[in-house]
């Protein structure tokens, strides 16, 4: 009597297949807003609202180009203070998530106020900020905060979730507690840090904004808040617009990022397939 033997088959994906499945994907992904994009443009054609209520579609792509030079200006400033708020916060939260993982009497002694700090609305404590240390510094300030506590909160979970039975193979074998974190640790934490810096990246851009409403003369926060006040909405779509192609390419460079650093998370690998053998 023949037996049943299920025998799952794994291999690579044909490039072409790869090819095809990233086109498709672009594809899918470019649906929706262009979907979205004609509908604005047919509302806005048949129920003709005031500019200043709602821009065509058309029309913002129009300020785009004639416009570029301002909201590049503009840009730089946001894009500045963002990336430098960005890295602070990296910096600091990391060291601070090493420290509380490795230290109980630091979790308890400043942990709990990492987590209290988020009670605070930035907008009320922005404007003390200036004060203190002036608006530029301000600003850079305000993006760190908005993108440091989820980055101490991932590193702090992701440090304490590393197999505890490779640490202690490493350790009983000799290893320093210096070598386990660089070989173990931070190399099976890494992924799941990557992923909280795409969202820290991304409230680093809503940061600077924030800060740029409080007081300033140039980002594009500021443009969208001057040229709302002034009834040119079109401007603040544009700016808009940009903000959202800032985050976006944070967003796809850090993912790029990902894809070198850990390139296993993205080999591509063929779905089992069932036979049946006699």
């Amino acid at each position: 009597m023949s037996t049943v033997q299920r025998v799952p088959i794994a291999g690579a994906v044909p490039r072409v297949a790869l090819r095809a499945a990233g086109a498709q994907g672009v594809l899918l992904a470019l649906a929706l807003p262009a979907i979205g994009l004609a509908l604005w443009e047919a509302w806005v054609l048949v129920f003709s609202p005031p500019p200043w209520l709602l821009p065509a579609p058309s029309g913002i792509g129009e300020v785009l180009w004639t416009d570029r030079g301002r909201l590049w200006f503009h840009a730089q400033a946001t894009i500045g203070e963002s990336l430098i708020g960005l890295g602070i916060a990296v910096v600091a939260g990391l060291l601070l998530a090493v420290a509380i993982t490795a230290s109980r009497t630091t979790e308890r002694a400043v942990y709990p106020w990492v987590v209290a700090s988020q009670t605070v609305p930035i907008l009320a404590v922005a404007p003390l900020l200036g004060v203190w240390v002036g608006f530029g510094t301000a600003q850079v300030l305000v993006a760190a905060v908005f993108c440091f506590f989820p980055i101490v909160v991932i590193g702090v979970d992701t440090f304490r979730s590393t197999d505890r039975q490779l640490v202690d193979t490493a350790r009983s074998m000799g290893a320093s507690r210096t070598w386990i974190w660089r070989h173990v640790t931070f190399p099976a934490a890494l992924p799941a840090l990557l992923s909280g810096l795409k969202l820290a990246a991304v409230f680093a851009v809503t940061g600077a904004v924030v800060a740029e409403y409080i007081g300033t003369d140039r980002g594009l926060g500021f443009l969208s808040e001057l040229t709302t006040g002034q009834f040119e909405t079109v401007v603040t779509f544009a700016a808009v617009a940009w903000l959202a192609a800032i985050g976006l390419a944070y967003f796809a460079l850090i993912s790029l990022a990902e894809r070198l650093l850990v390139p296993y998370r993205y080999r591509p690998v063929r779905r089992h397939r069932r036979s049946l053998r006699p």
